[in-house]
């Protein structure tokens, strides 16, 4: 793999742990919580991710079994997701507006070990089938508590009580390009949804492409609310991540984008034809502009 195809990390286990040591106090993430606009550098989300890695590894989580994501997007699915990564796991991406049965069919497919759940409502789904999940041994809840789960919190506290940082760095180094990274359900024509493989080098080559086009520098400011079961938001983050970029995710209300967008003034928008025409019908509404021309 070339410098070009790969400028900061070798795989997506390693890509968050070496953006960490080359971009260090730069701003990785911002995110809105309490409604204000709060940051984490690169080195702080690096400190999580290896507390998430080892956690899993505490748990038992092993090189190459499977962990679903189950959430709305939100830093912590990305946290989440380069913490699996990290432990030499798979990701295994849920839409948050799947059913109890949708949510079944993909870890029960995928024969998940561990479900990363937004909150009481998303693992309750989890609750109602997993009698249907034989290989799923945890469940860890992102906000809030649910029974029989255990928190993000208390994850990464049995990931900093433990002695797992060698086993993390060796776990990463261990991942090669051909390894699977994500595998990513499509819904398909017929039947249930169908697992589509992404390997780390698959995975890696977004940079390529980042690189050669010249999409986002360092210096763009990305903001994200795109499912991020979804491969497009994927690769927004990956690609951001690669160069440095910070990201901000929206505050969970697809209504508040336009307020949001003018708030942290991104550079970079990556979005679907219809958002941007709800965009440009809101902002060239009498009542927007009447709006507008009150505030300044």
């Amino acid at each position: 793999m070339t410098e070009l195809e790969q400028a900061t990390g070798s795989t997506m286990a390693d890509l968050m742990s070496a953006a960490a040591e080359r971009f260090g106090d730069k701003v990785a993430v911002r995110a809105k919580r309490d409604g204000e606009w709060s940051e984490l550098t690169y080195g702080e989300v690096g400190a999580i991710v290896d507390e998430i890695a080892s956690g899993l590894i505490e748990l038992g989580l092993q090189p190459g079994e499977r962990a679903c994501v189950l959430a709305n997007t939100r830093p912590e699915w990305t946290f989440a997701s380069f913490g699996i990564s990290s432990a030499g796991g798979v990701v295994v991406p849920i839409y948050p507006t799947n059913s109890p049965k949708e949510c079944q069919w993909v870890a029960g497919d995928s024969a998940a070990k561990v479900v990363f759940a937004e909150d009481a409502d998303q693992a309750a789904k989890i609750a109602k089938v997993r009698d249907e999940l034989p290989d799923l041994e945890h469940v860890v809840l992102i906000e809030g508590e649910a029974e029989g789960a255990i928190t993000l919190d208390e994850l990464r506290a049995k990931g900093r009580e433990s002695d797992h940082a060698d086993e993390v760095a060796s776990r990463r180094s261990d991942v090669s390009e051909d390894d699977p990274y994500t595998i990513i359900y499509t819904s398909g024509t017929t039947g249930n949804p169908k697992g589509v493989v992404l390997t780390h080098g698959n995975a890696g080559s977004v940079s390529a492409v980042i690189h050669e086009v010249d999409l986002v520098s360092g210096d763009d400011v990305t903001y994200l609310y795109l499912p991020m079961a979804h491969v497009f938001a994927l690769i927004c983050v990956l690609g951001a991540i690669d160069i440095g970029a910070p990201i901000v995710y929206f505050g969970g209300d697809t209504k508040q984008i336009v307020a949001e967008l003018s708030e942290t003034k991104p550079t970079y928008f990556p979005s679907v034809p219809r958002i941007f025409e709800k965009i440009y019908t809101l902002v060239t509404s009498n009542t927007y502009k009447e709006t507008l021309a009150k505030a300044v």
